[in-house]
């Protein structure tokens, strides 16, 4: 099973948009439970790429915290979120957890806040709790492989 991931995020007016999470080296980052993203390029019906890539808005799952009001004020008040810093964890050799894997999102805005609850009568959602999807546009991203400082950057608006 994956770990959590843990998320950062500066905003030009706020700051850090701090959340609840609690775990050694990780105070104040908000904990990722389910996350999506997407890069394409559009094709035809023969299989023909139409067209430059589109970056899709990157989402996470989070539960409802500390940072839920300031990530509304960030959405209603078009703040521009300076860095998104993504980072993945998993289980090294000797059973420690590593840094593996990081994103980073570039003049980001948050596009979209939708909180949600679970069917509260389905037992098998028994260990959910409030939880909130949080999209996000950018300008630039970064997607690095830590373990061999392998990186990668884009921004969509420049061309390939």
């Amino acid at each position: 099973m994956p770990l959590p991931g843990n998320i950062t995020i500066i905003g030009e007016e706020q700051g850090q948009i701090e959340g609840s999470c609690e775990t050694d080296g990780r105070e104040g980052t908000i904990q990722v439970l389910k996350f999506d993203h997407c890069v394409e390029i559009p094709t035809s019906n023969d299989g023909i790429t139409a067209g430059r890539r589109v970056h899709r808005p990157f989402t996470i799952s989070k539960e409802t915290d500390k940072s839920t009001p300031m990530l509304f004020q960030a959405l209603c008040t078009g703040e521009l979120l300076s860095e998104v810093i993504m980072d993945w964890y998993r289980i090294d050799g000797t059973g420690e957890q590593e840094l593996y894997y990081t994103i980073k999102l570039y003049n980001a805005l948050i596009s979209k806040v939708r909180p949600w609850v679970p069917d509260i009568l389905d037992q098998s959602k028994s260990a959910y709790r409030h939880m909130e999807d949080v999209s996000f546009t950018y300008e630039k991203i970064i997607w690095t492989w830590e373990p061999d400082g392998i990186e990668f950057e884009d921004a969509w608006g420049e061309m390939a």
